[in-house]
């Protein structure tokens, strides 16, 4: 009963945007809707980029996140981008506020194609592509019961999400799966596989370290990374040490830990945005990071770099890789794919990755890459 009450409830709100005056109308070959976080934009760009090729970029118009905006006009600076919020995680006063503000828009959207790169479904999602006058729909049906919906992507033969995958991550099949459905043709893991387009930039030798990650729970805890930093400058004194983390948050812990661990030569960086962030990875000699965008970034940047992957998920956004300098280290546990609904009294997944572990992987993938120079 409740389900088709939300049901009646969106389709009588999305009635009354759609009598809204749109704007004047503008037409699309190709739009991709990719209303995401910051890490899982990037694992989009292989796909984006290989439609964009396909369709055109005066053609294309992409749908995006702020977070993710500066990422996609890094990449496309040609291609039309409109900015919505990633998410709507309340009807009132999110769902219905953001399609105030967008409803028109939106409304003079004609496209032959509308692809969603967001696998994970939503209400939002689906009145998006309602709200729009999309020929044709494509996207994975999610067949994981972790959404409640009662909309639907209209025009659309959706394709099952990828129970597995035999190479990297199921996003990364998935999207390899969708844009298959566009091109009407088999597309390879190597297609849809990110990619940065890179600056030219001179490497600084140092250890980049991004601590932070999208929740807490997903962090690897300071005084064991201080460990673990500790660990591998015995074994390479002469590198330095530069901690990246985001503008609004305190170096507090950290800086405490490696004080702790007899650690002093250490740099700070708060980097402004994603371009400052990429930049800092090309100049890095290695990175270190949790499960986070700044370890996809890394990795698409094809960085030589250790990453802390936790259970939650596990699988469905990482571990993946351009090369073998990317290492992902995890500790398989029972209560894996608990999507971060934690049982223990600590997350033994990240907290049960040992010290010594991480500092002979960061010594490996160093090693590799000073031979490789």
């Amino acid at each position: 009963m409740m389900r088709w009450l939300r049901h009646l409830l969106y389709l009588l709100t999305l009635a009354a945007f759609r009598l809204t005056p749109r704007r004047k109308r503008r037409g699309y070959r190709l739009t991709i809707l990719k209303l995401d976080r910051l890490g899982d934009a990037v694992l989009s760009l292989g796909a984006v980029r290989l439609l964009i090729k396909e369709f055109g970029d005066q053609a294309t118009l992409l749908i995006v996140s702020p977070v993710a905006e500066p990422l996609f006009r890094r990449e496309f600076p040609t291609v039309e981008l409109l900015v919505m919020p990633p998410f709507c995680a309340r009807f009132w006063p999110d769902f219905v506020l953001t399609m105030v503000r967008h409803a028109a828009v939106l409304r003079a959207i004609s496209t032959d194609r509308l692809v969603c790169l967001r696998h994970q479904p939503s209400d939002y999602l689906h009145a998006i592509a309602r709200m729009t006058e999309a020929k044709s729909v494509h996207a994975c049906k999610w067949v994981k019961p972790w959404e409640r919906v009662c909309l639907t992507f209209p025009r659309c033969r959706p394709i099952p999400y990828p129970e597995r995958a035999t190479d990297d991550c199921l996003e990364l099949a998935a999207h390899r799966l969708v844009v298959a459905s566009v091109l009407g043709r088999p597309v390879g893991l190597d297609e849809v596989r990110p990619f940065l387009a890179a600056d030219s930039l001179d490497t600084n030798g140092s250890l980049l370290v991004c601590p932070a990650a999208g929740s807490e729970i997903r962090q690897y805890p300071p005084p064991q990374l201080a460990a673990a930093i500790g660990l591998f400058l015995q074994s390479v004194p002469s590198i330095s040490v530069r901690f990246c983390l985001p503008p609004e948050m305190s170096r507090q812990p950290w800086e405490q830990a490696l004080r702790e661990a007899g650690i002093v030569r250490v740099t700070w960086h708060h980097p402004e945005g994603v371009n400052e962030l990429i930049q800092a990875m090309g100049e890095a000699r290695l990175v270190l990071a949790p499960d986070s965008a700044p370890a996809h970034l890394a990795t698409a940047l094809n960085k030589p770099g250790v990453f802390l992957l936790g259970g939650g998920h596990f699988g469905m956004f990482a571990p993946w890789r351009r090369s073998p300098q990317q290492v992902w280290l995890n500790h398989q546990l029972d209560c894996y794919q608990c999507r971060w609904n934690c049982i223990q009294s600590e997350p033994f997944c990240i907290t049960h990755i040992q010290p010594v572990t991480i500092a002979d992987a960061l010594l490996g993938v160093y090693q590799a890459s000073t031979q490789s120079c």
